[in-house]
């Protein structure tokens, strides 16, 4: 089998997407500087896991360990992906997630890599109230985050149309589960009710989004990295066509813990520019790939409220 490697293989969607690859017979090589990664979520035994720890940023380290395993198919989700800590570090997010998108570029083109995957976001979209597709509703980012996702984009675009390697950018919306060590809507409640807080300080509660399970994104990453298309570069979404607001998620995590809890919206925590909704069109994405998502919303706040009170 041919070696996959994986920036970012020990964080939320990538520690997943390298244990489905491995339980494919992979041989997976995993790059994490494990600033957000963990090593507790790989099977660290697995002999066909080659674990590194590496910065994106480190040119001669990719350079080296590129080199050593010569992948064929390179997973690309190293990033910084929390929108607070891109806002707050904007010089920091812009050189991890645009400057280490090409040294990841320039190390796989050096090797002769085939496939590129690109963890991009459903951000990158204009603010539209309809459903986000990918060949018609503009990309206009509109904070650091998604200019950063943006540029990797066209980056990764510029070297397919050179035919250095075909690529596809997974356009991945709001992912729920196990793994999650960003501070981001979900682990932030989960941590509040572990406190015992029946109160939840919030922010923003009534925008719409498209909530996917985690193992729903890393089926999508397994089943898309190895398809052939028509094109040297193609986009998906990866999310789900259903949408739930922060009161929902809230609701749920209420039913799931037996606890009876009410939102409490903190001023510090409104977001001053927010979407309203942020809905992905699933269409293009089925009918070119046959990947459709399987688990529900429920499932997925089930499966990191266990993990959180097992911690």
């Amino acid at each position: 089998m041919p070696t996959i490697l994986i920036t970012g293989g020990a964080g939320f969607i990538g520690s997943h997407l390298t244990t489905l690859l491995l339980s494919k017979g992979f041989s997976v090589v995993v790059l994490d500087n494990f600033s957000y990664g963990k090593r507790k979520f790989l099977p660290e035994n697995n002999p066909s896991l080659h674990i590194h720890e590496v910065d994106i940023l480190d040119k001669s380290a990719l350079q080296t360990h590129f080199e050593l395993y010569k992948p064929e198919t390179v997973f690309h989700l190293a990033a910084i992906h929390h929108i607070p800590t891109c806002e707050q570090k904007p010089e920091l997010a812009i050189r991890t997630n645009i400057e280490g998108t090409e040294n990841i570029i320039l190390a796989a083109q050096s090797v002769g890599v085939k496939r590129f995957i690109f963890a991009s976001s459903g951000a990158v979209y204009e603010i539209v109230d309809e459903e986000l597709k990918e060949n018609s509703t503009p990309v206009v980012p509109h904070d650091i985050y998604s200019i950063t996702k943006r540029a990797g984009e066209d980056l990764i675009r510029l070297y397919a149309e050179r035919k250095v390697f075909k690529s596809v950018v997974c356009r991945l919306f709001n992912t729920v589960g196990s793994h999650e060590t960003n501070a981001h809507l979900v682990p932030d409640i989960l941590q509040q009710v572990l406190e015992n807080k029946t109160e939840i300080a919030l922010g923003n509660l009534s925008p719409l989004r498209s909530y996917i399970h985690v193992l729903d994104v890393a089926e999508a990453f397994a089943t898309i990295g190895f398809q052939e298309f028509k094109n040297d570069f193609e986009t998906f979404n990866i999310g789900t066509e259903s949408e739930h607001s922060v009161a929902d998620i809230l609701q749920l995590i209420a039913e799931i813990s037996g606890k009876a809890l009410q939102a409490f919206q903190h001023p510090d925590r409104v977001r001053k520019v927010d979407r309203h909704r942020q809905r992905a069109n699933l269409a293009k994405t089925t009918s070119l790939t046959g990947w459709s998502p399987k688990r529900s919303l429920k499932e997925a706040l089930q499966d990191a409220y266990q993990e959180a009170i097992h911690v």
